[in-house]
């Protein structure tokens, strides 16, 4: 489902992409008809997973200009440190990619501006990978895994993001993303969204939680990895699908639009931040503005009137 404005393609190792000894098998998906130069993710799945069930990411990130990477390991069993290597031995490859000439990626990637994210035991690998590299910008921890996971675990300084599920028997959150919150330092930006009735499945994706999973996932990457400051407002709103929700994350007073009324060009539709089309009087939510003429404005909105 291409849910952004972005059309985007997608390509693997068999055209040239660098193969990573730390984990099996890549697809990068990537925005098109750009010219932009775009920030990036790495994702790795969670155990006895295949890149499969985590590649629903891609096109959804993607077609809202995030270039994402998705990535297989050596073996389905690999612990969360073979994971965590597996997205570090990633970030090395996605570098390789911009500076190779053959490449849909040459010159267009931020290479300052990588995030790094896993589903069950990926999530956890993510998590270990912001405390090995402290340059990663964000990361995401959906549905995390870790054994026994003690604070020097989860130190680092990278705003993360905690996905759980309510009905996860797997990784119950009680013993793993509420500890995952819990060890984060508290001087890191942080927020645990755990969705009601999930249990723990990666085939949902963004689309779990009603799209509310999708949809904060985006807002923090945009906010963290692209910063933009524009989406912080949308973090800390309770999601209707949360059986739990916390977070430190404070967002700067912002601009705020009460109307949009514009007598230079004519309005052809309005969508909020997954591209829905918005037909009923919003509040306090990130809006897109589309005019007849091809532009397109961003506002936060206060009052539809």
């Amino acid at each position: 489902m291409n849910s952004g404005t972005y059309p985007y393609n997608e390509f693997v190792e068999a055209d040239g992409m660098r193969d990573g000894s730390d984990y099996d098998g890549a697809t990068i998906y990537y925005p098109t008809n750009t010219s932009e130069i775009h920030a990036s993710i790495i994702i790795a799945p969670g155990y006895l997973n295949t890149e499969l069930t985590i590649q629903n990411w891609g096109p959804f990130l993607a077609s809202h200009g995030i270039v994402t990477m998705t990535i297989g390991t050596n073996g389905l069993t690999d612990t969360h440190l073979q994971r965590r290597d597996a997205l570090l031995d990633a970030k090395q490859t996605l570098i390789d990619e911009n500076q190779r000439q053959q490449s849909p990626l040459y010159g267009v990637l931020d290479i300052e501006r990588i995030a790094v994210g896993g589903f069950s035991k990926g999530g956890g690998g993510a998590q270990m990978a912001a405390v090995a590299d402290p340059s990663f910008k964000a990361v995401i921890a959906l549905y995390p895994w870790l054994e026994d996971p003690i604070e020097e675990d989860l130190n680092h300084a990278i705003p993360v993001l905690i996905i759980s599920g309510e009905l996860d028997f797997i990784a119950p959150p009680s013993e793993h993303a509420n500890i995952h919150y819990d060890y984060t330092p508290s001087s890191t930006l942080k927020l645990k969204y755990e969705v009601q009735l999930a249990t723990h499945d990666a085939i949902g994706g963004p689309f779990g939680g009603y799209n509310e999973v999708g949809s904060k996932t985006l807002a923090w990457l945009k906010t963290f990895l692209l910063e933009d400051d524009c989406y912080c407002p949308l973090l800390s709103l309770v999601p209707e699908s949360a059986s739990q929700f916390t977070t430190n994350v404070e967002c700067q007073s912002t601009s705020v639009i009460q109307q949009f009324k514009n007598d230079q060009k004519s309005l052809v539709k309005v969508t909020d931040i997954l591209g829905k089309e918005i037909d009923q009087k919003p509040t306090g939510q990130i809006l897109f503005f589309f005019y007849n003429d091809g532009t397109m404005e961003k506002r936060i909105i206060s009052d539809w009137r």
